[in-house]
């Protein structure tokens, strides 16, 4: 009764209108700087439940523990805002530790968006200042008000399928986020025990359990080709105007011209493509070796290749070994990500990253932008074709990654254009959603163009398989960032074989495809499919192909995971693997027909389990 007694006090109704009152300004101020607005009904649930929440603690706290209140609510109010105009998503507490990394703070911490910290921080102050004022002596009774708060953040995280989505609540989020970060920071799906009861049902023709699929044509090759393979930051298909047009989908960003010079130079641009997870070394893995990326939280593959724990079989070793001369440009620093001593291992024998442009004391945020990138690697790429023996290079710029630098020429030429515009400067890049993105993007568009259009015609091109892709997919091609699967798994995949009338030869554009068909295709390509090894996927020349595939994705920043069967089915369910929503989708038109099914998942719980436990697995050093 004590408790009752307290909710139903003026001085903890007030508190908590006070707290709901300056959430839904924090709300306001996200959907300001982010540009993402979240399901109405989702975000009236979150809102509510966070002013809970906030009214409780600001209850109970005193001296530091208000002090640390108030520091934490402005530094998740900052985050929050910062990781949904990068991501689309609040951010996972599970990845505080990787925001520590000196890199990433230098690279995506250190910018003009800093300037909202001290913002975010002063109404979190003045927060404090206004209740304190309103409420000087809050009513009493710590544990009541506790057990409650706790109550209710776990019938919050059981209604939520992810606690990330944007409709969330910073301050519900971020609570009940805890107990599975401190019990299980890795992500990884409750135990061992269910995993080994349901075995290995990686091959279950009874089942049709087929998610660990290779297949490969493995013809010979008279001639190798050359292997350009361009990695794009965050690059989405749905930003091209014919894919989204094919999907129905809303893009923030268009790249009209250049799928203009893609279109010209002969590529086909395959419409569904899977992005198999977020973060660049987890999509680079499956792009380098053929396995599938880490599903964990903590993504553990290229460290763990890195550090000699495993010995993957990867795409580079196998062409090295066929004489070939490889090379893993990047412009962001190598050691990020351990990618200096990742790469080597893979096969790589030239790596290099930002070191390349500048000295390490020199280096400044991620690395060099686009119009220093492009030309620099056009330059050595011109080296590599007057050596005798075939080359495979694999590129990936930095200049599309938050916080999106263009360089200084780039912003000249847009405040130029924008001077000259006849309607005037437009608003500062801070008060304008995504506009950094579209310029980094647009910018992207025109160095990556200039590129192509120079390997063409230098002659580059005549022998040489140019495959363009996405290290991951983190575009915003819907309008509903809430209910729809696969939001931010739309990946982008176009490809040009040496001579542009052997695309006959290659799935048609309409094919399902995923990162991992990538090495494959490359190995097919060179006449060296025969040697694919352990890897999975399927490669790009074989044209029909009488067995449907399964294939495993997920979305780390929302937690969400997935089961996609080729026929036209997709499971998705929430990290755990305990629940989940059957949905269907004409297979031709992945991204553009989901529909939800109303039907039982048609895998269990222990299958699940087994099949994500599986998808880990790395050859172990001996």
């Amino acid at each position: 009764m004590r408790l009752v007694a307290i909710l139903r006090d003026r001085r903890f109704i007030l508190t908590l209108l006070l707290a709901w009152v300056w959430l839904l300004l924090i709300r306001a101020g996200l959907i300001l700087q982010s540009g993402v607005w979240p399901s109405p009904v989702g975000m009236i649930a979150g809102d509510l439940t966070g002013a809970f929440v906030l009214a409780i603690l600001l209850t109970i706290s005193r001296g530091p523990l208000r002090a640390a209140l108030i520091v934490l609510l402005g530094c998740a109010a900052y985050v929050a805002g910062m990781h949904l105009t990068a991501h689309g998503t609040l951010f996972q507490l599970a990845f505080a530790s990787k925001g520590m990394d000196p890199t990433f703070i230098s690279g995506s911490l250190l910018n003009a968006y800093l300037t909202l910290l001290p913002l975010y921080l002063f109404l979190a102050w003045a927060l404090h200042r206004l209740h304190r004022t309103v409420v000087p002596r809050p009513p009493s009774g710590s544990v009541g008000l506790l057990a409650s708060g706790i109550s209710v953040l776990l019938v919050y995280a059981m209604s939520f399928p992810s606690l990330t989505t944007p409709a969330n609540n910073v301050v519900a989020s971020v609570l009940a986020q805890v107990p599975g970060t401190v019990i299980n920071p890795l992500g990884i799906a409750i135990g061992d025990e269910a995993v080994e009861m349901a075995g290995t049902p990686i091959n279950n023709p009874e089942r049709g359990i087929n998610f660990f699929h290779q297949r490969v044509a493995a013809s010979s090759v008279d001639k190798p080709p050359n292997v350009l393979l361009i990695m794009i930051e965050g690059l989405s298909a749905g930003y091209f105007p014919d894919i989204s047009r094919y999907h129905d989908l809303q893009p923030l960003i268009t790249l009209g011209g250049l799928e203009s010079v893609l279109k010209a130079q002969g590529f086909r641009m395959y419409r569904n493509h899977l992005s198999l997870e977020r973060q660049t070394d987890r999509g680079t893995f499956s792009i380098v070796c053929g396995r599938y990326p880490d599903f964990r939280r903590a993504s553990k593959k290229l460290l763990d290749v890195a550090e000699e724990r495993a010995a993957p079989d990867c795409l580079p070793a196998k062409l090295r070994d066929a004489g070939y001369h490889t090379a893993y440009w990047q412009a962001a620093p190598t050691s990020y990500m351990q990618k200096d001593e990742f790469m080597p291992k893979a096969g790589f024998l030239d790596v290099t990253g930002a070191e390349a442009f500048n000295s390490a004391e020199d280096i400044e945020g991620w690395g060099p932008a686009d119009p220093v990138y492009f030309p620099n690697v056009a330059e050595r790429m011109k080296e590599l074709d007057q050596s005798n023996s075939p080359w495979f290079v694999t590129l990936l710029n930095i200049g599309t990654h938050h916080p999106f630098d263009i360089g200084e020429e780039a912003e000249q030429n847009l405040e130029n254009a924008q001077a000259n515009n006849a309607e005037g400067p437009t608003e500062v890049a801070l008060l304008q959603p995504q506009q950094a993105r579209r310029d980094a993007m647009k910018v992207m568009e025109n160095s990556l163009g200039h590129f192509l259009e120079e390997l063409a015609a230098n002659g580059t091109l005549d022998n040489t398989l140019v495959i363009l892709t996405s290290d991951e997919s983190g575009g915003f091609v819907r309008a509903d960032h809430e209910t729809l699967p696969l939001n931010s798994n739309l990946g982008m995949l176009a490809v040009r074989p040496p001579d542009p009338k052997d695309l006959q030869g290659y799935a048609r554009a309409n094919a399902i495809t995923a990162q991992l068909d990538i090495p494959l295709t490359i190995l097919d390509a060179t006449g060296r499919g025969k040697y694919a090894g352990d890897m999975i996927g399927r490669s790009l020349l074989v044209r029909n192909d009488q067995k449907p595939r399964d294939i495993l994705l997920a979305d780390t920043y929302t937690g969400l995971k997935y089961f996609l069967r080729e026929k036209g089915e997709l499971l998705a369910c929430t990290e755990l693997l305990t629940r989940c929503t059957s949905w269907a989708f004409d297979p031709d038109r992945v991204f553009g027909s989901f529909r939800e099914a109303d039907k039982p998942p048609f895998l269990t719980l222990d299958e699940r389990l087994a099949l994500f436990k599986n998808a880990t697995t790395l050859t172990p050093t001996e």
